[in-house]
């Protein structure tokens, strides 16, 4: 009998709370779309550099919650309503690598407020810009008359501005290496406050080449060779992390990027290696 009791009582509780849920709560949530289909970086160009970038997705928070990463362009539900504070902050590609996206915190995130209604669709267009307190160690475009690069004692060649192939503005460099030719390598001059405390510090550039590329960084006289970039027949922008590199090497020693090419064990892909270079920035806070 008491068996029978304490079944009836959990029976009607199960069954009051059943029936005490409203029609809403069995009902699909309606969301608000939102679309992104691009987001756009500004520059002052005097100090910060063309605005060339390649921003592959949109880290969105609203009012401060990750909604979400979304490859761009994109359109994603929202399951909120009314009005949001909307961050948008761009994502990349580190080194270029498919696999290893990334928030690049080098740049502001585009804010607005939005109201969301159910089952509207919002189109976003963020405009974005580097982050206060940016800073730029080294900046070539190949614009300006002078060039400011040294080169290895055994380079075959150096960087020449040209007009023929441009990734943006009138003048981009160029590395050409003739048949009976097999090494070069340029720097930067020596950098100064370049941060190694584990900071964010990137090298930015567009590059087209028909052959490996390979970067890095010189320490006083030690060369760390970091990454090298496939070849390529059309025009790459790429954000090569240099954080960890820098970080793990002397304090207080003159720093210099480098970049380069050399025939080695394996012959060249072509008879005529070419390099083409744009839009160069060392980038940190």
């Amino acid at each position: 009998m008491l068996y029978n009791i304490k079944f009836f009582i959990l029976f009607l509780i199960v069954g009051l709370t059943f029936f005490s849920c409203s029609k809403e709560d069995y009902e699909a949530q309606v969301p608000t779309y939102i679309t992104i289909n691009e987001i756009n970086l500004t520059t002052d160009y005097a100090t910060q550099g063309t605005n060339s970038e390649n921003i592959v997705d949109a880290w969105v928070f609203m009012n401060d919650d990750l909604v979400g990463v979304y490859e761009l362009p994109a359109t994603f539900p929202v399951l909120k309503e009314g009005d949001v504070i909307l961050k948008v902050y761009a994502g990349i590609k580190n080194n270029g690598i498919t696999a290893a996206r990334a928030r690049y915190l080098l740049y502001d995130p585009h804010e607005e407020k939005i109201s969301l209604v159910k089952g509207e669709t919002i189109e976003v267009n963020p405009t974005i810009s580097y982050a206060s307190g940016v800073k730029f160690s080294w900046l070539e475009d190949f614009e300006n008359a002078s060039l400011f690069f040294l080169y290895t004692a055994d380079s075959d060649t150096i960087i020449n501005k040209q007009s023929v192939d441009v990734k943006e503005g009138s003048y981009s460099g160029q590395v050409f290496l003739q048949p009976d030719m097999d090494f070069f390598e340029a720097t930067t001059l020596g950098l100064s406050g370049v941060p190694r405390n584990g900071t964010p510090v990137y090298l930015e550039l567009d590059f087209k080449t028909n052959e490996p590329l390979s970067i890095g960084i010189y320490v006083d006289t030690d060369q760390y060779s970091y990454i090298t970039l496939n070849a390529t027949s059309e025009w790459k922008k790429i954000y090569i992390n240099l954080t960890d590199v820098i970080n793990n090497t002397p304090r207080g020693a003159e720093m210099k990027v480098f970049l380069g090419i050399k025939e080695v064990s394996i012959p060249f892909l072509t008879d005529h290696p070419e390099i083409f270079l744009d839009n160069l920035k060392l980038v940190h806070f």
